[in-house]
């Protein structure tokens, strides 16, 4: 029988030749464990450089999926790739076998999602909607979902925009990483990392929803002006204040 991986997140800070790492817990948002690593006051700006997932295994044998955010102090992007990251990012697979000690109180809820922000070339932007029963039902949301065990960031959001889509992108830069954190008093605890991604489509089509059942009801290509008039996702909100800040809250 195959085991599924165990699932992680770390992540990592360029501040010149040295890159340090920490694990990422449940709940924690990776920006701010760099600032803490490195005794940076909380909020300070970071570029998010990169997402590498490692696909490893502990020293039991039992497989890790590692999802590795990177960022760098400004003015300090150049020095990523650097030597130290072709000698492998710390923490290292033996020091992320254990399991998280969590309170037994509740049930919780964790993935890493890859989200984009995809173009065509005549600018327009290409949005999902939420479909009844799942959460932000109704509002248009960003192509993307959860990176599945064992599947890497960016494969998985190419996967995804076919799948709520039809379109064929490709994936380019990364935009930004940010957590959210949802507790409830009852039900599920919500803790997701979001990493997004430009995504260019070159030959867009009519789009068209291909998963059948999903979380995915309609989908379009909307020009930016038209964008700003829908009801949108906190995760489209989100990634898209990165991209054009003076137009949306």
């Amino acid at each position: 029988m195959t085991l599924a991986p165990r699932r992680r997140v770390t992540a990592h800070l360029v501040t010149g030749s040295q890159v340090r790492g920490a694990r990422v817990l449940f709940g924690q948002d990776p920006a701010d464990v760099v600032c803490d690593l490195v005794g940076l006051p909380a909020g300070t700006p970071l570029r998010a450089l990169d997402v590498l997932t490692e696909l490893t295994r502990a020293p039991d044998g039992t497989p890790l999926h590692i999802d590795r955010v990177v960022f760098a102090e400004p003015g300090a992007e150049h020095h990523w790739p650097s030597p130290a990251a072709k000698a492998g990012l710390r923490p290292l697979a033996s020091e992320l076998a254990e399991e998280e000690a969590l309170p037994p109180d509740r049930p919780r809820l964790r993935r890493f999602s890859s989200y984009g922000i995809v173009v065509d070339p005549r600018g327009r932007v290409l949005l999902s909607r939420i479909a009844e029963g799942f959460p932000g039902a109704g509002t248009w949301h960003l192509p993307g979902g959860g990176v599945d065990p064992g599947e890497d960031v960016r494969a998985a959001l190419r996967r995804e925009v076919t799948e709520e889509t039809g379109q064929d992108g490709q994936v380019g830069d990364l935009i930004t990483v940010s957590s959210h954190h949802r507790p409830r008093s009852e039900g599920h605890e919500i803790y997701s990392v979001w990493a997004f991604f430009h995504v260019f489509v070159a030959r867009p089509s009519l789009p068209r929803v291909m998963e059948e059942n999903g979380s995915t009801a309609d989908c379009g290509w909307f020009t930016p002006q038209q964008v700003n008039g829908l009801d949108l996702s906190r995760t489209a909100l989100r990634g898209l204040r990165h991209t054009n800040p003076h137009d949306r809250s």
